[in-house]
């Protein structure tokens, strides 16, 4: 049940004081980091994004591929690690009403997992695949023609079964999060590893619609009509009261979700946390080149964002957050990837890409990059870690 605005706010002190206590309170290391880092942040995000730029440009020469990648995922980490800190040690009120993040140990932990996972997931997948490389190097020069792969072995499916345990850990601590909820997380940000939006009061939701209508008014008046008297903004029907009068609000938190809207909501993120899972299970047993995996995963996939999109588009108390409606676009916008998964992009993006490049070939400079471009994503496109959103 959703508790009042005075209930949540003595959960999150106490939770701020059991953060305190963990890391030694708050002349901690952790918030002196963070203090130096927010001081600082103005070169460092720069740094951290050229550092992982960087990386790529490495001559194969001077290193191998999972060489390369084990450099990009620390590199990474460090990013992640940063943006943990200043989750934990973020005192923004306006931040903790919208979004939920656990500052008591371990539950603290589950967004970092989630996120260290994701950054070294793609290095056991290319240990995985240069294993696969090695054995049908040794078939070859061996002369077993019996036991060489034949070309629908091409792709391994033995990868899969780790990537499908690497995923199931992933869903377990995403579940974890929403549990941890308590009845106001909702949607998953970032697949978890920014914490777990929130529902927001319904009358605040609304009376904030009222506001931004109203001051949109105001300016166009000031600037078309005649220069506003100066008082706050009043109440549209006339009752003389500010549309911003503490006395107008509601003192008890207001949720307008039906109880169908909650369960729906509660079965679409379920259906988007076990997606990965389904898809990996399903390429483990029918291989990259089977329509199957592909069609059940975008169809779970659809219909799960669809289903947040109803319920989202019906409530103030999930409209009014921006977190929910900034991670309902995001998920509507990660379909895109699909173009990249096979068997699609086998049969229908790659030859669009080529037509591309080749058109693109004789132009200075652009066909340059227009061939480069190709050659990248069609390497990276083979591994599942790069395209899984």
């Amino acid at each position: 049940s959703v508790s009042s605005k005075e209930g949540r706010g003595d959960g999150d002190q106490s939770s701020r004081r059991g953060l305190e206590r963990k890391v030694g309170g708050k002349g901690s290391s952790l918030e002196r980091y963070a203090a130096w880092y927010r001081a600082n942040e103005h070169w460092i995000a720069p740094f951290e994004q050229a550092l992982q730029s960087a990386i790529w440009f490495i001559p194969d020469a001077m290193g191998s591929e999972v060489g390369t990648e084990l450099l990009h995922s620390f590199a990474s980490m460090w990013t992640v690690g940063n943006e943990q800190v200043m989750m934990l040690t973020d005192e923004n009120a306006e931040l903790e009403e919208l979004r939920s993040v656990e500052k008591r140990f371990p539950q603290f932990l589950l967004p970092l997992l989630v996120a260290t996972v994701e950054q070294f997931e793609t290095v056991v997948e290319v240990l995985l695949v240069q294993r696969h490389h090695r054995i049908q190097r040794a078939l070859v020069q061996s002369g077993d023609s019996a036991k060489q792969p034949n070309e629908a072995q091409t792709l391994p499916r033995d990868r899969y079964k780790w990537l499908c345990v690497i995923e199931a850990f992933k869903a377990v601590m995403r579940l974890g999060q929403l549990y941890k909820g308590k009845g106001t997380g909702c949607l998953l940000l970032d697949g978890g590893v920014s914490g777990v939006a929130k529902v927001v009061d319904a009358s605040s939701a609304i009376s904030t619609a009222e506001v931004k209508r109203i001051e949109a008014f105001q300016v166009f008046r000031a600037k078309y009509l005649v220069h506003p008297n100066g008082n706050a903004f009043q109440d549209p029907s006339g009752g003389g009261k500010s549309v911003l009068d503490p006395s107008k609000q509601t003192a008890k938190f207001e949720l307008d979700i039906t109880s169908d809207d909650a369960k729906l909501l509660t079965l679409a993120e379920m259906m988007h946390v076990m997606r990965p899972v389904v898809y990996c299970s399903l390429l483990w047993r029918d291989g990259a080149r089977s329509w199957r995996p592909w069609v059940t995963s975008l169809a779970v996939e659809v219909v799960s964002v669809a289903m947040t999109h109803r319920v989202v588009s019906r409530s103030y108390s999930l409209k009014g957050n921006p977190m929910c409606q900034r991670e309902k676009e995001a998920r509507w916008a990660r379909l895109v990837l699909y173009l990249a998964r096979s068997p699609f992009y086998d049969g229908f993006t790659r030859g669009r890409l080529e037509r591309v490049r080749d058109l693109l070939k004789p132009v200075p400079l652009i066909g340059m990059a227009a061939t480069a471009g190709y050659n990248l994503i069609d390497e990276i496109q083979g591994y599942y870690t790069y395209t899984s959103g």
